[in-house]
């Protein structure tokens, strides 16, 4: 090390001693498929600002937890994340739960800007350095991301439509995707009769042999469009176990990646009982919290996919430990990200330290506003995302850019299509 790196580096060291948190500031803003993107800045007294996120659905809410756990980190050293997240998760005790682990995560991830930034190192160096130069990305066929920026009638139309799926496919074949995600056939119609409707909304999660049958015809014409050099995962959502189960069947013809949430992620039992019964590998489950809960389900030995969304995880340290769990049993991660731009960087640095990482989600299209909302664009490549060796994160959430796009629920495809539903049943 030369004289000049060791000031540098004596100049770090001193600065992160002496640090602290002065503000704890939510951000809201309109997204994508969540309808807002909920963000934290974290202010500190040496003039170095962190971002971080915590987008889910009820951002709303989600902003005001970040609001209430922010006098647990103010006056204290950024650097001491592992001590920071322990003392959130100790305040959150009684109420745990999705909202509380999305603020950990906004918070968490706003901390590893600081050091970034505070030691002049991208994220990915203070997490252990490249495993991989750039991040492989999936995205959706036959809805998701296909359909985010169509109106609720013209998404359901589209969801399901030969013509289209074949124009889709063609696109993601252009743009070097290597793997996509499809969805149930039915899933985005807002008929009150059908068991399939919305998917994830319908209470009690059952499919009716017509809807299996025509979501196996959807993947059978997805599957002849994008030919064998593209993988295809099938997200579920959640079914009944009969369902599940039906629906696996069906579907073992066409040599998924994963079937992702057959079942409710803490159904175990459910879960166990289709792992035996089924060929598919199944993944699970964007909808956990924490490394506990993520052991829980590993050691069922029912999942050949662990897949972890670090912005509802609880952040970067828990991700890096579920994926550490997995490795130690073999297992592939796999990152959900249906949140902003700065979520996909979050992602990125911490996928390209994984060993074990297999791919990422990716909103492709997204709204027409995302890369405005950054300090600069997303660089994504041949289906690949990659990050500069910036300091922190590499980018910035633009706040003003940001203010021109204020959270509207009402715009939220999937907010609609729940209101229609409820008028449709009155």
């Amino acid at each position: 090390m030369h004289v000049s790196e060791l000031r540098w580096s004596s100049f770090f060291v001193a600065r992160s001693i002496s640090m602290k948190i002065t503000k704890v500031t939510p951000i809201l803003g309109q997204g994508n498929i969540c309808a807002s993107w909920v963000f934290a800045k974290v202010e500190t007294d040496e003039g170095i600002v962190g971002y971080g996120e915590g987008t889910r659905h009820a951002g709303p809410v989600i902003a005001e937890a970040i609001r209430w756990l922010g006098p647990h980190v103010v006056g204290k050293n950024p650097f001491d994340v592992e001590a920071h997240y322990a003392s959130m998760f100790k305040a959150t005790h009684y109420v745990w739960g999705s909202v509380f682990s999305c603020a950990i995560s906004a918070i968490e991830s706003a901390l590893w800007d600081i050091m970034g930034k505070a030691t002049g190192r991208p994220v990915y160096e203070l997490l252990g350095g490249k495993v991989w130069d750039g991040v492989q990305l999936y995205t959706h066929i036959g809805g998701g991301s296909q359909i985010i920026r169509m109106g609720v009638d013209e998404g359901a139309i589209v969801s399901d439509d030969l013509g289209a799926i074949r124009e889709r496919a063609q696109d993601l074949l252009t743009g070097g995707f290597t793997g996509v995600k499809t969805f149930q056939a039915g899933r985005y119609n807002i008929t009150a009769n059908n068991s399939a409707g919305l998917g994830d909304f319908w209470p009690n999660m059952h499919m009716h042999r017509s809807d299996i049958q025509a979501t196996a015809r959807k993947v059978g014409f997805i599957r002849e469009q994008v030919g064998d050099n593209i993988e295809i995962a099938f997200d579920a959502h959640g079914l009944n176990a009969v369902s599940a189960l039906r629906l696996a069947k069906a579907l073992e013809p066409f040599d998924l990646l994963w079937y992702e949430e057959p079942v409710h992620p803490f159904n175990l039992s459910a879960l166990k009982q289709l792992r035996s019964q089924t060929s598919i590998p199944i993944a699970m489950s964007e909808r956990l919290h924490a490394s506990t809960e993520f052991a829980e389900v590993i050691d069922t030995d029912a999942v050949d996919v662990l897949m972890a969304d670090v912005q509802w995880c609880g952040g970067v340290g828990q991700t890096k430990k579920i994926a550490a769990l997995a490795e130690s049993r073999y297992l592939p991660v796999t990152l959900h990200n249906c949140n902003s731009p700065l979520a996909s960087v979050i992602n990125a640095h911490i996928a390209m330290t994984l060993p074990n990482f297999l791919n990422m989600e990716f909103m492709d299209p997204d709204v027409p506003w995302r890369d405005e909302i950054i300090s600069e664009p997303l660089n994504v490549r041949d289906g690949h995302l990659y990050v500069s060796d910036k300091p922190g994160w590499g980018v910035d959430i633009d706040e003003e850019a940001l203010a021109r796009y204020p959270y509207n629920r009402e715009m939220s495809a999937y907010e609609e299509r729940d209101q229609r539903l409820r008028e449709s049943q009155q």
